[in-house]
């Protein structure tokens, strides 16, 4: 329900203000203390910072993963009961030593977050959208798995 538009007050600001009446600072003009006080130190000029000295701490560098040491996994691809979209499935973790649900869910997290896809993840596959074979390949390549299937 909304009111009715005569019962709003407006302010009018044709004319102009009335000064305060009182002000918390006028006092502070008379006072022979306040006039004697030393000058405020004046700051320093600050230091131009170099390209070495860095504001954050440098990132420690990430580990070295030797090639072809984590274990082989096979990219396969498929469109059926998609509706002719085509996804990439990444599958073979059941070979991989020490291969359990976090390290799948964080391994398809990683790849779907540098591909930029969509994507889902179960006990043994990783399901990533869209034809990105080659890009999916070079990435686990880098990660440090060999990779078989589909290349392309």
């Amino acid at each position: 329900m909304s009111r009715p538009k005569d019962s709003r007050q407006k302010v009018d600001v044709s004319r102009p203000a009335a000064p305060l009446q009182f002000n918390p600072f006028a006092q502070l003009d008379g006072l022979d203390a306040l006039k004697n006080l030393p000058r405020a130190p004046e700051p320093e000029p600050k230091k131009p910072v170099q390209a070495s000295e860095s504001v954050r701490p440098p990132k420690p560098p990430k580990p070295v993963i030797p090639r072809n040491s984590r274990g082989r996994l096979i990219l396969r691809k498929e469109t059926k009961d998609r509706g002719g979209k085509i996804v990439v499935v990444v599958y073979g973790f059941a070979e991989l030593p020490g291969a359990n649900a976090v390290m799948i869910g964080d391994l398809a997290r990683e790849l779907k977050g540098k591909l930029g896809v969509g994507g889902s993840f179960d006990r043994q596959e990783i399901v990533l959208q869209g034809d990105r074979c080659a890009d999916v390949c070079a990435l686990l390549e880098t990660l440090g798995f060999r990779v078989d299937g589909v290349r392309s």
